[in-house]
């Protein structure tokens, strides 16, 4: 398999480590909250909202069986949930991209915080980012430093 799954907190870089890793060894980039949203056709946020998170977290556990049998070697971004209500396991090498919760602040600009429900309560969103971190720590079979820059976070992940 030699999938490389990375996880961490919604802002922590996810997608941009992924694609970066992926251009960098030359492997197949997905971005499940991409193709969820794509196979739905609507935004992460709508499907929240219009159909609710159980809904989402079966199309998130939907992905993973058909990842667990369709991805070969390739780079796996997941959402923020999907390690805490899905197990990873036969998924790949997990990978977490640990970051202080005040430099995600620092890295969102208020566009990206409007687009991202969770983030609208400061005080909510930083409970569920301590709540999420031993259970990342947990889950994961490396975890790397994500407030490093992005050449030292690649040769991290591939050590």
């Amino acid at each position: 398999m030699n999938n490389i799954v990375i996880i961490g907190f919604m802002g922590s870089g996810k997608s941009f480590v992924g694609r970066e890793l992926a251009k960098h060894t030359h492997r197949f980039f997905i971005d499940s909250d991409v193709l969820i949203s794509n196979q739905e056709d609507c935004s992460i946020s709508d499907i929240f909202s219009l159909k609710g998170e159980k809904y989402f977290r079966e199309l998130e556990g939907d992905f993973i069986k058909w990842a667990q049998g369709s991805l070969f070697n390739a780079i796996i971004a997941t959402g923020g949930g999907m390690p805490i209500f899905n197990p990873l396991s036969g998924l790949g090498k997990v990978i977490y991209l640990e970051i202080d919760f005040d430099a995600i602040l620092k890295r969102l600009d208020p566009e990206q915080i409007a687009k991202r429900p969770l983030f609208q309560n400061l005080c909510e969103a930083r409970y569920l980012y301590e709540e999420r971190k031993s259970i990342y720590e947990r889950v994961s079979d490396k975890i790397i430093n994500a407030n490093a820059p992005i050449e030292e976070i690649i040769k991290n992940i591939l050590n």
